[in-house]
């Protein structure tokens, strides 16, 4: 539903875009993790290339795929459980079965006793993962080309450990080029990404300061380019979140709506000139009218990659029609939820009660507790003014003020995983 809502304001003058803007910003892989990331990624791709290793010379390509090729990442279910990263590991050795890739790729990255990773990988369905002391998880998910010709299209492998090796399979994907789709195509206002990329940055740096006695990797100067981002990726990242929150107290063996169909129905109507808060209305509406139509006619809903035929981003969720009827129930309660953040005859206390719940308890009192110190400040110093429906618009010095940063701790997960 592609429904033009008006001339978008600033989302620094709105109490709800400032609440969305500081949720995102606590939710996303910071700054100085992106560097992290590159430098983890870069050492794990050369241990994969040691000498005495299974797959020495046998990596044809090594990419990023999912949220982080987006610029999507955020916190896992829970802010200490940090971020998970995920990545594929072309492999040049053909006619592997799926078991036996998934296994010469966990016995590389694990090493002998004592190596660097042993302690740190387990493997998956259908990837390998590496648990980082501050919360950041790899996923390596090893994969073949399927043509030459056609770079990127490929196959990963499904195999549970637990189940008969009938079960296994190759499962076709381009996860490249989604990312190359979404990142060609996601509208980006030059405005708000540069305020956006400088209140990340601001945020990260005290996080940097708090966690430099932290018994991590040292974080290493990031890059002031890190940051910015289209409001509809900040919107997807709040959905993302949403999600979460909502899916973390059910059966822990239900899967979760997969982060890549999120992304490719945001896409579908993605447009410029929309606040973080039009996006997530539009978005979410979407998501619900798809999820309906489907439900309308007895089918659960169908999204493929637009970029590669025959890879679907909803082959393991919905497993039937009680796992969609909950997604549409979530989309509903979350329009809702979001009318109620954005109504400016709500009080404060209301408000918080509302974001809390979308996004979370902690996170929650975090954001307004910030925001109502910086609403004190504005109008003890008289910086501020009062809107037609009585909401305080603070001034622009008040607007950008640094936010305030608690504590975060980094640490493993002992969430359900694939």
């Amino acid at each position: 539903m592609n429904t033009f809502l008006g001339n978008p304001t600033s989302p620094w003058d709105s109490v709800a875009e400032q609440m969305l803007a500081a949720v995102a910003i606590k939710i996303e892989l910071p700054p100085s993790m992106h560097a992290s990331l590159a430098e983890r990624k870069a050492a794990i791709e050369k241990h994969l290339d040691r000498d005495g290793s299974p797959l020495k010379g046998k990596v044809r390509l090594f990419y990023q795929q999912g949220s982080v090729a987006i610029g999507a990442t955020i916190r896992a279910k829970f802010r200490f459980e940090g971020f998970d990263i995920d990545i594929i590991v072309e492999l040049t050795t053909l006619g592997m079965t799926p078991w036996q890739a998934l296994e010469l790729l966990y016995e590389a990255i694990r090493g002998e006793p004592g190596s660097r990773y042993y302690d740190m990988t387990e493997r998956q369905t259908r990837c390998v993962t590496i648990h980082y002391a501050d919360g950041m998880h790899l996923d390596l998910s090893p994969a073949e080309l399927v043509d030459e010709f056609d770079p990127r299209r490929s196959y990963i492998y499904h195999s549970k450990p637990e189940e008969p090796r009938s079960r296994d399979r190759k499962v076709l994907t381009n996860s490249f080029g989604f990312a190359e789709q979404y990142n060609a195509n996601c509208p980006v206002d030059l405005s708000f990404q540069q305020e956006y990329a400088r209140r990340a940055l601001r945020a990260d740096q005290g996080l940097i300061a708090m966690q430099k006695d932290a018994e991590s990797l040292p974080v290493p100067a990031h890059s002031s380019v890190v940051g910015g981002k289209s409001a509809v990726t900040v919107a997807l990242q709040l959905l993302k979140r949403n999600r979460n929150i909502r899916w973390a107290t059910r059966h822990k063996n239900r899967r979760i709506p997969a982060s890549v169909m999120f992304s490719c129905l945001t896409l579908e109507v993605a447009e410029a000139g929309r606040t973080i808060g039009q996006n997530l209305r539009i978005i979410a509406q979407h998501i619900l009218d798809r999820l309906l139509q489907a439900k309308s006619v007895g089918q659960l809903i169908h999204v493929e990659n637009p970029r590669c035929p025959g890879d679907v981003f909803t082959d393991r969720w919905p497993e039937d029609h009680a796992a969609q009827d909950t997604l549409v129930a979530d989309m509903r309660l979350f329009l809702n939820q979001l009318d109620i953040l954005q109504d400016d005859r709500r009080s404060l206390r209301e408000r918080r009660d509302v974001l809390k719940s979308m996004f979370g308890e902690s996170i929650g009192e975090e954001v307004m507790d910030e925001l109502e110190r910086d609403y004190g400040e504005a109008i003890r110093t008289g910086k501020h003014a009062f809107g037609a429906t009585g909401g305080i618009a603070m001034s622009t010095a008040i607007a950008k003020a640094k936010p305030a940063v608690k504590p975060s701790t980094f640490c493993g997960s002992t969430w359900p995983r694939r």
